[in-house]
């Protein structure tokens, strides 16, 4: 068995103001600082052996202070771990994007891979295909640790964002994440997987850990009666990114 400790990055700039992120960025905030920290010093006893990052500015910023105990970990950038593109509503106030897309009528069809995407924004069927990828990548690498017999001591971070690790857990783990505690700012959530199954066979471990005590800067209620009838596309493990 593996492990693999989902990060969110720490608070930012927009967070803070409220204003919708997405494919935009900014950095993280003193405040949000301290919590990546506090986040590092938590993880610091864990023995990491990968981490992979989303490319955008506060995930690697996030990604650098959390890895300062481990120096000897590289990490790998990963394309499908980008937020998704909110479109012409990134860098927006946040009230405006949960208007145009409210949750429990926008993620269903997300999860579902017919949602064409705000204006500007990123179709389902690619935000869906691009974090695939990314996970699809992690996992391949397991499997070649295990091939060359090291496979049961590996402990991997991942860092994203709030929408792309709910996305991944709902359909890897099941659809009922959407009723649990939201994900703050540096929120943990770790799963044991098994290389050699097809799908990782995951195990929750922990869910939306928050060592901080940061918070989440979002309304957030228990949506999972939105989903009765839905079934996500199922993750595709057959093209990992990069390889």
């Amino acid at each position: 068995m593996a492990k693999m400790h989902f990060v969110r990055h720490g608070r930012t700039v927009l967070n803070e103001q409220r204003r919708t992120q997405g494919a935009a960025d900014s950095p993280l905030t003193p405040d949000g600082r301290k919590g990546v920290e506090i986040c590092r010093d938590y993880l610091a006893g864990t023995p990491l052996t990968r981490a992979y990052l989303s490319p955008q500015g506060r995930v690697q910023e996030t990604g650098s202070i959390l890895l300062e105990p481990h120096p000897e970990v590289v990490p790998v950038n990963l394309i499908g771990l980008r937020e998704y593109n909110y479109g012409i509503y990134d860098g927006g106030p946040d009230p405006e994007m949960h208007a145009a897309l409210p949750a429990e009528e926008h993620l269903p069809p997300v999860l579902a891979g017919t949602h064409p995407g705000a204006p500007e924004g990123i179709h389902a069927r690619d935000y869906l295909a691009d974090i695939d990828g990314a996970i699809a990548r992690v996992m391949a690498d397991l499997r070649a640790a295990v091939a060359e017999g090291r496979g049961d001591d590996e402990e991997v971070l991942i860092v994203s964002h709030g929408m792309t690790i709910m996305t991944i857990m709902s359909r890897w783990i099941g659809l009922e994440v959407y009723g649990w505690a939201p994900m703050a700012n540096c929120a943990i959530t770790s799963v044991e997987v098994d290389p050699t199954a097809p799908d990782g066979a995951p195990t929750l471990i922990r869910w939306a850990h928050d060592p901080a005590d940061q918070g989440v800067t979002f309304p957030s209620k228990d949506i999972t009666s939105a989903f009765e009838g839905v079934v996500p596309v199922p993750i595709d493990w057959d093209h990992p990114e990069g390889l």
